[in-house]
């Protein structure tokens, strides 16, 4: 009886615990499910709102220009077509392997609007960022068999206002090619080969006038022998870099489409400009 009595127990014991485990199993099958499925509906949500964080692009910017007279006499150099051309993606993670970086780089990201679509690099998270940014594109691109040009990096990210598809994107202009874009009287008439290529000229815009300044802060800093540390938000890199592209047609920019970011006196005919926004 006594032993009849011990394996009766044993068997209820074992399946008590038995049920638990299952329980257990199911309920750890039932969480992963439901974290899988929220994940993949975020994961949508970021498509439908364009919003590509997740991923670092690096885009090359190819100018082609010509010299034009002014009314005053004088010649110069002006842009006549600006192509993007795309040298490389990688996931966020892939390309700041440090959290904590990568974290303060994505808050960044998400701080950008309309009229300065320019991640911050201030500060000492900034410096170690363009460093680790530096070093992703160099061992992207490497040493190409062409010639070689002094080329401004920095990160953008620009608004949903402004690009219907939103990546963190390493943009990269040749430095002479990038202080065309310091006026838009001498860009407007640039011709994309894509009509949401406006965005980016508007980019390139603001993009001319921090570097031009910084230069100036930085030039006066080392004449004046004060250090020069953390004040750079771009940096000049030597890259070779092949500036042939094929000759897609190319278009104006509706500049419409961006009317309240363009100076008070951009629009020769501002009667003509729809009061509505228009879907870039």
């Amino acid at each position: 009886m006594r032993v009849e009595f011990l394996g009766a127990a044993f068997l209820d014991e074992a399946s008590g615990r038995g049920l638990a485990g299952v329980a257990g199993v199911l309920a750890g099958s039932l969480i992963t499910w439901a974290v899988a499925q929220w994940k993949r509906r975020k994961e949508r949500q970021s498509v439908l709102s364009g919003n590509a964080r997740d991923s670092v692009v690096i885009a090359q910017h190819i100018v082609e220009s010509e010299e034009r007279e002014f009314p005053d006499g004088t010649k110069r150099r002006v842009a006549r077509t600006m192509r993007i051309r795309s040298l490389g993606q990688e996931r966020l993670s892939a390309v700041i392997p440090n959290g904590h970086l990568a974290s303060i780089f994505s808050e960044r990201s998400e701080e950008v609007t309309m009229s300065d679509p320019l991640i911050s690099m201030d500060g000492v998270e900034g410096t170690f960022l363009l460093e680790t940014l530096t070093n992703f594109v160099c061992d992207r691109i490497g040493n190409e068999p062409f010639d070689h040009d002094q080329y401004v990096m920095t990160p953008c990210c620009e608004p949903a206002e402004l690009a219907q598809h939103q990546p963190i994107t390493i943009l990269l202009v040749s430095r002479s090619d990038l202080e065309l874009f310091e006026s838009f009287e001498t860009c407007r008439e640039v011709q994309v080969e894509h009509s949401s290529d406006g965005a980016r000229i508007l980019t390139l815009m603001t993009m001319a006038s921090q570097f031009r300044e910084e230069q100036k802060v930085i030039r006066q800093r080392r004449a004046e022998g004060e250090s020069v540390r953390f004040a750079e938000t771009m940096y000049l890199l030597d890259l070779a870099l092949d500036r042939r592209a094929a000759s897609f047609p190319s278009k104006s920019v509706q500049w419409q489409r961006y009317e309240a970011l363009l100076p008070a006196t951009a629009s020769p005919d501002r009667s003509a400009v729809s009061a509505e926004p228009v879907a870039i």
